[in-house]
């Protein structure tokens, strides 16, 4: 006789050596929950029943696009560096971008996983990643703050965690764009945000050459009473964060 076994709540069944039974029936909601979050990658209707899923079709999307060589290198650089959940959005957010930067396949579902995981800022930094922004700019903050006596480690992931979870609201000034272009994104995105009554933009830069830039672009609005402007720049001028509040 094949050993038997049938746990306390009579949802799963084990039979033989490799085959598990799961009796949606008798399992509860919260059951469900688990089963989705721990064994299986479906979701169900309101009477149990497992609905259409392309969770195979994912999985393959998701190992083909893996990590791989320079991600991998990037994710050394931030292993230490940033916290776990943080850490782990960025390994998914890479496979989003090799998914579809280098083969034009649909991220949607894959996009979706990351922000439902990660509601605080999931979304977000699968865009900055696709922007190459950790390629770059948060490395180049890390740099900035490295070189700093009393340099924290903490402080870093906290604004790097601040930056992310605010990037509606935010202008990276960047060496890959042009004076003009950062100085319209700006005007632009104060324009929606005194639309909708947000009250605030923050500017961030890091390294001389784009605090400079930034301090040029702040030139602009110097005269503009409707606007209070707050600086904070680092003793080497080469991280600052400035705020236009309206």
């Amino acid at each position: 006789m094949p050993p038997y076994f049938i746990n306390t709540t009579n949802v799963l069944e084990v039979k033989g050596q490799d085959k598990i039974i799961i009796d949606l029936s008798k399992a509860t909601p919260q059951e469900k929950i688990q089963i989705k979050e721990k064994v299986l990658d479906v979701e169900f209707d309101e009477k149990g029943n497992i609905l259409e899923s392309h969770s195979s079709e994912k999985t393959k999307q998701i190992k083909k696009y893996l990590p791989k060589d320079k991600d991998e290198e990037l994710l050394r650089f931030y292993r230490d560096k940033l916290n776990l959940d943080m850490y782990k959005a960025l390994e998914a957010s890479l496979i989003v971008r090799n998914s579809f930067g280098n083969f034009g396949e649909n991220t949607d579902e894959l996009k979706w996983d990351i922000s439902r995981k990660y509601p605080e800022f999931g979304n977000n930094i699968c865009n900055l990643v696709t922007q190459g922004y950790f390629d770059k700019d948060f490395k180049d903050l890390y740099n900035s703050m490295l070189a700093e006596e009393d340099f924290d480690i903490r402080i870093y992931q906290q604004k790097v965690e601040r930056i992310v979870k605010s990037l509606p609201y935010i202008v990276f000034v960047t060496r890959y764009k042009s004076y003009d272009e950062l100085s319209g994104e700006v005007r632009y995105k104060l324009k929606r945000l005194k639309m909708y009554g947000t009250g605030k933009l923050r500017l961030h830069a890091f390294t001389k050459e784009n605090v400079s830039t930034t301090l040029i672009i702040l030139d602009e609005y110097k005269a503009d009473e409707t606007i209070l402007i707050e600086v904070e720049i680092n003793p080497s001028s080469t991280v600052i964060t400035a705020t236009l509040k309206f």
